[in-house]
């Protein structure tokens, strides 16, 4: 299997995943820093897999994309940051996220941000 390396992807993000819910509301764990990624701005449609999101099963507008280690994917609604440091710096949700695993391609996760 060929294997994406940390080489390949020149940005760090910030992910902060959503673990659950709880009685008293969401359950985050903790940030997790310097996330080696490939990050793209560039708006795509993508169906929406957040389950409280009233948009929830229809096409909506991701404006970046992310790309990480397998290891490193997040589940919808987790909190990503991009850019930190810079004027650009955000944090979004992730709206849905693609995983590859296929013989003779680098593996990956895809995180579309609002």
């Amino acid at each position: 299997m060929v294997r994406l390396r940390k080489r390949h992807l020149p940005q760090r993000v910030t992910i902060r995943r959503l673990l659950g819910e709880g009685a008293e509301g969401d359950i985050w764990g903790d940030p997790v820093t310097n996330v080696p990624a490939y990050v793209e701005q560039s708006a795509r449609l993508v169906v929406d897999r957040r389950s409280s999101s009233p948009t929830s099963g229809q096409e909506v507008t991701s404006s970046t994309t992310v790309v990480v280690l397998p290891q490193d994917d997040a589940l919808p609604r987790s909190r990503v940051t991009v850019w930190a440091g810079t004027s650009r710096e955000r944090t979004s949700e992730v709206i849905t996220s693609d995983y590859a695993e296929y013989k003779g391609t680098p593996s990956h996760a895809e995180l579309h941000l609002e």
